[in-house]
């Protein structure tokens, strides 16, 4: 099943189809993950049904509606482009007209001044943003472990060395890298990679 079809699944519009807007320095550019990402995630991550779900930089909506469609599990986008949080939240009515209502939510902030919530567990990453802001939203997951302990992911796709050298650095433990076929490997960093902190 290619983008499109998957678009027309899921009743939304998240595919480029317009010139790349601009930005602020330390936010990367619009670009949505691939739905052949997102399946090749989805059949290999293991989600429990109290996991909760933020995508930052979450852009259009289309790995928080795909995470909520594919294990039925309340989400969250962060994103700080309020023209994008106004169509993820057109994507999201879209959605539920044609699946039934969701726990789907879009936050228009910047991702190091959203506020973690206790329930938050899973947390994705598609190269959103600067290693600076990336090691501020870090110690934000890592604070709220801290006041509420709790077992916790993190999944970068398409990660900086900086991010990686951070995770590293971080209580987060290295889990897998999940491998991907050759036809999605464009660059050296076409990588999934997922940490874990236990709950203890």
């Amino acid at each position: 099943m290619d983008d499109y079809q998957f678009e027309k699944k899921l009743g939304i519009q998240t595919i480029v189809d317009e010139p790349a807007t601009m930005h602020l320095v330390d936010n990367h550019s619009y670009e949505p993950t691939a739905y052949s990402v997102l399946e090749l995630l989805a059949n290999e991550v293991e989600i429990q049904q109290q996991d909760y779900f933020v995508d930052f930089g979450s852009g259009k909506g289309r790995v928080a509606i795909y995470a909520n469609y594919r294990w039925g599990i309340p989400v969250t986008g962060v994103e700080y482009d309020a023209l994008y949080v106004e169509v993820a939240n057109m994507n999201r009515y879209l959605y539920c007209k044609k699946h039934g209502e969701k726990d789907i939510t879009f936050h228009h902030t910047l991702a190091q001044n959203y506020r973690i919530k206790q329930t938050d567990s899973i947390f994705f990453f598609f190269n959103p943003f600067s290693p600076a802001i990336f090691e501020t939203v870090l110690k934000n997951i890592n604070a709220s472990y801290d006041k509420h302990p709790r077992h916790m992911k993190i999944i970068v796709y398409f990660p900086m060395f900086e991010y990686i050298e951070l995770l590293d650095w971080s209580p987060f433990q290295f889990i897998t890298e999940i491998l991907m076929p050759p036809q999605l490997i464009l660059s050296p960093n076409d990588r999934l990679l997922i940490y874990e902190r236990q709950a203890f």
